[in-house]
């Protein structure tokens, strides 16, 4: 009985790791050995490769370098697989999952972000290839090597993570969908390197191919990890095997989306539609009756004021305060308002409320932007590339006021306590601070940023009264967290 025993306890779990073992090979597969190929193509220059390489980069740059509208287009698809890009969304995807105690899959995400940060810049620095010359470049050529692509590598593993760890928690029919996006977008992201011309296609190749190894491996441990605990399902279409009451649920609070929606969204287009017409009115009047008066003396003098400030040292720390409210950071800021709301409340309400603040506001300025038409001071100004018929109102002020006061808002609606309050000190110390930046670099007159304010305030206030929930009353952070975590079972 000893010896046979012992057998039996020395096999025990042999099965799982042969699963392991085939689970590895597979990644290897997938990604390491296209890679290594590629690699070595590129080393000994094999011409079919290297003439490939050279057509596509000479024969894009030549299809979008006549078109400005096709590179800004390009520009901001590429981004999307930037560095900060991969940063903000795996943080946020990392510290989402935490608040709703869902700590496996928060290391998978935390683990296949820092290997995607190391592996990068490694491959890049040992294969060291030189970036492709084209006849008319269209953006910067990126002072790092060309081999593999980061963008093409950077999308594969940020976007692949995510709907690695999205799969279990819609139903199945959606599934199929959810991955085609997926692809599409990584396809995307690829192919804007090639446009832009910093990139040959074995890079973008190689790029997928690292990237495609590196979530495989990862995702094979989590799997032979998941299989370490008693329970297990083998669920279509979830690599991870991730049992259905785990999975990511993104909501399970009962509180709706936003009370009465039919009413609210009336209510907000009244609001939207006054304040339109009363600042639309005040421009109008203040650039065509007003310019000669005092307050168009005032305006005037304001910005000379504050042009004869002007100082090596003051400018560059008022380009970096006005920058707070460009529009990288406030995309930024609105997505990590939206999924840490999301994760703490486990409601779409607040979700809903920076949504409709951060659209509404933007919809808002340029609407009436374009009916004041207004002209930028004659000042000489320390910006680039702003449309010179778009100084009323001040749109970096707007979106100050509207932003910093969404985080206020949320702060007092799902808080308790009387330090809640202090929160309104963001928007009401921050705003101004970066409207005033916007007057030193020329860019608005005094009351173009003073309608921008208003405009920012008057309607993060008026959807914060509409979409949210009274001061204090919103969902507790623990309770909403506890909630998510023992979220519903979704059908597999």
């Amino acid at each position: 009985m000893g010896p046979a025993r012992a057998t039996s306890e020395d096999t025990r779990g042999v099965g799982r790791f042969e699963l392991r073992a085939v689970l590895g090979w597979a990644a290897l597969v997938i990604g390491a050995v296209p890679f290594l190929l590629l690699w070595l193509l590129v080393q000994r220059s094999w011409s079919p490769l290297a003439s490939l390489d050279g057509e596509v980069a000479a024969d894009l740059n030549e299809a979008v370098s006549g078109s400005p509208l096709q590179v800004r287009v390009l520009r901001a698809v590429t981004d999307l697989g930037g560095t900060w890009v991969a940063v903000l969304v795996m943080t946020l995807a990392t510290v989402f999952l935490l608040i709703r105690h869902q700590r496996r899959l928060a290391a998978f995400v935390a683990t296949a972000g820092l290997g995607l940060a190391v592996l990068g810049p490694v491959t890049k620095a040992i294969v060291d290839r030189a970036r492709p010359v084209v006849d008319s470049p269209v953006v910067q050529t990126p002072s790092n090597a060309s081999f593999p692509s980061g963008h093409a590598m950077t999308a594969m593993v940020v976007w692949g993570t995510l709907l690695l760890i999205t799969l279990p928690s819609v139903r199945r029919r959606v599934r199929p969908w959810l991955i085609a996006a997926t692809v599409v977008l990584v396809v995307l992201v690829g192919f804007t390197r090639l446009a832009l011309g910093v990139h040959f296609v074995s890079d973008v190749l190689a790029g997928w191919a690292l990237g495609a190894g590196w979530l495989a491996i990862t995702a094979a441990t989590f799997r032979g990890w998941q299989h370490d605990r008693p329970r297990t399902v083998d669920a279509p279409l979830d690599p991870l095997d991730v049992p259905a009451g785990e999975a990511v649920h993104l909501a399970a609070s009962p509180d709706p989306a936003a009370p009465s929606s039919r009413r609210a969204a009336l209510r907000l287009l009244g609001v939207a539609a006054a304040l339109f017409a009363v600042l639309s009115g005040l421009g109008l009047l203040v650039t065509a009756v007003l310019t000669d008066t005092w307050l168009g003396r005032w305006d005037r003098s304001v910005v000379q004021w504050f042009a004869d400030l002007r100082t090596p040292d003051l400018t560059p720390v008022m380009e970096v305060v006005g920058r707070l409210a460009g529009t990288p950071v406030v995309i930024a800021l609105g997505l990590t308002l939206a999924v840490l709301a999301l994760a703490v409340t486990a409601s779409w309400r607040p979700v809903v409320f920076v949504v409709v603040t951060l659209v509404g506001e933007v919809a808002l300025y340029f609407a009436t932007a374009e009916v004041v038409s207004r002209l930028r001071p004659s000042v000489a100004d320390l910006t680039s590339g702003l449309p010179s018929g778009a100084s009323w109102p001040s749109g970096h002020a707007a979106a100050a006021a509207a932003v910093y006061g969404a985080v206020a808002a949320l702060v007092i609606a799902y808080s308790r306590g009387r330090w809640r309050w202090a929160a309104l000190a963001l928007p009401v110390l921050l705003a101004p601070v970066i409207a005033i930046t916007r007057i030193y670099v020329a860019a608005h007159y005094p009351t173009d940023v003073i309608a921008g304010l208003l405009l920012g305030g008057l309607w993060v206030v008026a959807c914060a009264r509409v979409l949210l929930p009274g001061p204090g009353t919103g969902v507790r952070a623990g309770t909403a967290g506890r909630a998510g975590a023992a979220g519903g079972h979704v059908r597999r």
